[in-house]
């Protein structure tokens, strides 16, 4: 069994997914590039300065970089920030998780005041141990950087002792690098195919169907061999 389960927030906890593609689709639009929400969507869950790579070339990357990403920080925060919902029965799942003696800690590369945010919205504060914060981060996803951020978190607790349950292929990505297993959610839009391609021992839709398969699932199985698809 399991010693810490470890969450990401935007896709996985938060319904957040479309409405950062959208501050992306404005934020390329202010400067002059077109792209769709489709395109965004497919790249929410890594690091921003991976994600305009697929738009802009190495010498625009240097232009104007650095403004469109500020551009849409700025956007989001002020825009869509306040409209982000999470999902339901996430705290009765991280109650469920701490009942069972599971540490939680949350892997974010966000700003601290935003995490901050998320946490009051969940009201977690009292069931986690830590969260991590861009201070904590030095390569974003699909790099390790965040997960062993929040392993650090957890002292005594190895990477063999902990599971990630995240959205997208670049969490199951980026904790395998570091030896993490990945519970994938489809609750950030994508398939069951590109999480299981990318790593994801087990699919879930959301976090309130994980909680209803919870007994079955890896964060309560004696062993992490089978993948559980309660779908």
């Amino acid at each position: 069994m399991p010693k810490a389960a470890i969450f990401d927030i935007d896709g996985t906890l938060v319904d957040s997914v479309p409405f950062h593609a959208e501050a992306w689709v404005i934020a390329f639009a202010k400067f002059g590039y077109s792209v769709t929400f489709e395109q965004m969507q497919k790249q929410i869950g890594k690091g921003g300065e991976f994600l305009m790579e697929t738009v802009l070339t190495k010498a625009e990357m240097e232009q104007v970089g650095k403004e469109i990403h500020g551009y849409r920080k700025e956007y989001f925060q002020s825009n869509f920030l306040p409209k982000v919902q999470p999902f339901p029965q996430v705290k009765a799942l991280f109650e469920q998780l701490h009942t069972d003696g599971l540490a939680i800690v949350l892997a974010s590369s966000a700003q601290p005041e935003s995490a901050q945010h998320y946490i009051d919205l969940l009201g977690v504060a009292d069931l986690i141990q830590g969260c991590t914060t861009t201070g904590d981060v030095e390569k974003a996803k699909p790099y390790p950087d965040v997960f062993e951020a929040a392993l650090e978190k957890l002292p005594g607790i190895s990477a063999q002792d902990a599971i990630v349950i995240g959205d997208s292929p670049y969490d199951a990505e980026a904790a395998g690098k570091i030896s993490l297993i990945t519970i994938g959610l489809l609750s950030g839009g994508f398939s069951e195919t590109e999480l299981r391609a990318a790593g994801c021992i087990a699919i879930y839709q959301d976090p309130a169907d994980l909680l209803t398969h919870y007994s079955d699932s890896p964060l309560s199985a004696s062993s992490l061999n089978s993948a559980q698809t309660p779908l």
